[in-house]
């Protein structure tokens, strides 16, 4: 057992401080979100997200989400029941513990604690909070966004039916 607790902060790697220090509840992960731009305007963050996306060269990925007055965002109806969630659902990019994007996607910052709530957020990148490839993005993006900025939050696990 004593061994165990000796290479669980390498198990965790960089999500380990902040774990430790109870910032998260057991149900959110630790990630790192580089954003370009937030805004209450859907319409505003579709038109940046798709032209960071030519000018970065990156995937733009939405991943079928749209406004929604309830969530912010939502996938549609048949996806959401197909997945066991009611409608209007909404999955938080970031989910996935290892995961570490540099895709252009919209997100609803009200799914993300920390963030100022209500807003469409266009993030050009995701990953481990503080790692050196999530720092090399940034720094690329800056080049052409130098008001891109680095932001950690949480992120909880599965279908997000919050209120807007």
């Amino acid at each position: 057992m004593r061994l165990f607790l000796l290479y669980l902060p390498a198990l965790l790697g960089s999500a380990a401080p902040a774990l430790a220090q109870g910032q998260y509840n057991p149900s959110e992960l630790p990630k790192e979100f580089v954003i370009l731009q937030s805004t209450h305007d859907y319409a505003i963050a579709l038109a940046s997200a798709r032209q960071a996306a030519t000018r970065l060269a990156r995937p733009l990925n939405l991943h079928g989400y749209r406004p929604n007055k309830t969530t912010g965002l939502s996938a549609s109806q048949e996806e959401c029941e197909k997945s066991g969630c009611r409608y209007p659902c909404y999955w938080p990019r970031g989910q996935d513990l290892n995961e570490q994007s540099d895709d252009i996607s919209i997100e609803f910052s009200t799914s993300h604690a920390g963030l100022a709530k209500g807003y469409y957020i266009v993030v050009a990148a995701s990953g481990v909070p503080h790692s050196a490839a999530l720092r090399r993005t940034l720094a690329r993006v800056q080049r052409l966004y130098p008001t891109a900025y680095a932001k950690t939050t949480a992120v909880g696990f599965g279908c997000v039916q919050t209120k807007k």
